[in-house]
């Protein structure tokens, strides 16, 4: 297996061995780290995604990969989406004074400054949308990548990503519009 972003060919298709996750490791683990922590705005919940991403490329290994910085920056995403999703339904099932208490134990720096707050509220915006949306639009959005590089990372089709991303842009919208905000 090659751990460069050739095309796909017979070492490819093979699952990477330890050695190979290890240097896909200090090759991509910025890349990985960043790539979570857009999404959650948080240094110790990045590192947590960062490493989960590579115990899981470890466990269940991809049978083939064109682009390991589309494929790792797509695993990092998606296990931030689901670490925000998991946190707002803890949330939800928690008592207030539960949730206050837990809270004020991890401050953020920037909690009180607005564009803290904003970023605050795209996050949690995020986490009501579709899996697929979410997905499709930190991808593009925050990591950048091309809608090309999204279909192949996805497995879905250059149109089926330009429809989910033009939802989610909207779904977002209409979640961040002034007179839906509850931060009174």
């Amino acid at each position: 297996m090659s751990i460069t972003a050739s095309p796909p060919n017979e070492a490819a298709m093979s699952p990477p061995s330890h050695a190979e996750v290890a240097s896909l490791a200090r090759q991509y683990g910025r890349h990985v780290y960043l790539a979570a922590y857009r999404v959650l705005g948080r240094h110790a919940s990045a590192e947590d995604v960062q490493q989960d991403v590579f115990v899981k490329l470890l466990q269940s290994p991809p049978h083939q990969v064109s682009s390991w910085p589309a494929w790792l920056a797509t695993a990092a995403t998606r296990a931030a989406i689901d670490r925000l999703r998991r946190q707002q339904r803890r949330q939800r099932l928690l008592p207030h004074w539960a949730q206050h208490r837990l809270d004020s134990a991890e401050p953020e720096p920037d909690a009180h400054t607005e564009q803290g707050e904003r970023a605050q509220r795209l996050r949690q915006a995020l986490a009501r949308l579709k899996p697929a949306e979410a997905e499709c639009f930190t991808l593009r959005c925050v990591q950048g990548l091309e809608i090309d590089a999204i279909a192949r990372a996805t497995g879905m089709s250059r149109n089926h990503v330009s429809v989910t991303l033009h939802r989610a842009r909207h779904a977002l919208e209409a979640a961040l519009a002034p007179e839906n905000r509850h931060d009174h």
